[in-house]
C-alpha cells in the first residue's frame, strides 16, 4: 500500500520561481530517501506533505487523506522533524517533549517516557536542552515527532553535522520506527544515509523529479560508464569537464587522477565498479540532462 501519493505537484511563488515542477511519485512503507542539493525542492515538498505549505497545483494524499482539504486528519498520521527545530534551552528534555505533546492534545506522561525510551534519551530526561550535544538534540526532535504513534515520520536532513557515531545511532532509530509497516520519509543530501536505510528513493533536481526507483536501479543508470583517467595538467582537467561529468579528483605528484562519468562512451578506457555516490553526482550534474 502506498501511504503517500504525490500527483502533479507544482509550487510556484509570486516572483514566478517554481520550487516544485509537476512532481509525481508514491511512497509505501519502510524508509524512503529523498535526495537533492540544497535548493532542489526537498524541503518545500516535505512542508507540502505535512500541510505547512499548499501546492499551487496537483494533489498530495497521506493515508488516503488530501493534505489541502483534510489537514487535521493528515497531521494525526504524521510526525515531523524539520531541519531546524526551535527548542527552549532552559526546558528539560522531558518538559520540552511534554510541551510539544501538549500541542498535539496529548498529556499522558507515560507517552513521553515511551518516546524518550525509543530514542535512548530516558536517562537524560531531566537534562536541560541547552546542555545537550547536537546529536542528542536531534534525538529529542525525533522523540517529539514520535508522540502520538504516527504511521509516517517525515525528517529533513536529520544527520547533517552529526559525528559518525551519532549518525549510526540515528539511522538505527529511523530503521526501527519503519519496521512493521510504517513509513519514514528521509530528506538528505548524504548518500550514505540513503544507502544504509532506503530501499527506494527519489532524486529532485532544480524542482523537477529526476529519478525515482530503487538504489539498484539508480546504480544501473551509471553501470559501465564510470572511468578513471590520469591527466597531466589543470588544462586537461578543464577539457574533460567540458565533455564528461567529473565526479572526483585526486592529485598524485604533478598528475591528476579524475574519476568521471563517460555518458557517451567517448573515452576508450575500461569502466570501473560504480557506487551510489557516482550515480548521485550524475543525477546532480549529468551533461545529457541539463
Amino acid at each position: 500500500m502506498n501511504h503517500i501519493e504525490i500527483k502533479g505537484v507544482t509550487k510556484k511563488y509570486r516572483n514566478g520561481v517554481k520550487s516544485l515542477d509537476n512532481i509525481t511519485f508514491s511512497i509505501g512503507d519502510g524508509v524512503f530517501g529523498l535526495l537533492g542539493h540544497n535548493g532542489a525542492g526537498k524541503t518545500t515538498l516535505m512542508k507540502a506533505i505535512v500541510t505547512i505549505l499548499k501546492p499551487t497545483s496537483g494533489t498530495i494524499t497521506v493515508m488516503g487523506r488530501d493534505t489541502t482539504r483534510e489537514g487535521d486528519a493528515v497531521r494525526r498520521n504524521i510526525g515531523y522533524l524539520p531541519q531546524e527545530l526551535n527548542m527552549y534551552p532552559n526546558l528539560t528534555v522531558f518538559d520540552f517533549v511534554s510541551y510539544m505533546a501538549g500541542l498535539k492534545g496529548i498529556s499522558d506522561q507515560k507517552e513521553i517516557q515511551k518516546v524518550l525510551a525509543q530514542v535512548d534519551m530516558q536517562d537524560f530526561s531531566q537534562r536541560k536542552i541547552g546542555q545537550l550535544s547536537g546529536g542528542m538534540k536531534r534525538r529529542v526532535g525525533i522523540a517529539q515527532a514520535l508522540v502520538g504513534n504516527p504511521r509516517i515520520l517525515v525528517v529533513d536532513e536529520p544527520t547533517a553535522g552529526l559525528d559518525p557515531e551519532e549518525r549510526v545511532r540515528f539511522r538505527s532509530v529511523l530503521s526501527r520506527f519503519a519496521a512493521g509497516g510504517r513509513t519514514v520519509l528521509l530528506s538528505t543530501h548524504l548518500v550514505e544515509d540513503v544507502y544504509q536505510l532506503s530501499e527506494r528513493l527519489a532524486v529532485l533536481r532544480k524542482g523537477k523529479l529526476f529519478f525515482t526507483g530503487t538504489s539498484q536501479e539508480l546504480l544501473q543508470s551509471v553501470h559501465g560508464k564510470i572511468k578513471i583517467l590520469t591527466l597531466n595538467s589543470d588544462r586537461e582537467l578543464l577539457e574533460l569537464r567540458k565533455k564528461a561529468v567529473v565526479i572526483s579528483t585526486t592529485f598524485e605528484g604533478n598528475r591528476i587522477k579524475a574519476r568521471f562519468m563517460d555518458e557517451n562512451n567517448t573515452y576508450f578506457v575500461p569502466p570501473i565498479s560504480e557506487t551510489l555516490e557516482d550515480a548521485y553526482v550524475y543525477c546532480m550534474g549529468g551533461k545529457a540532462h541539463e
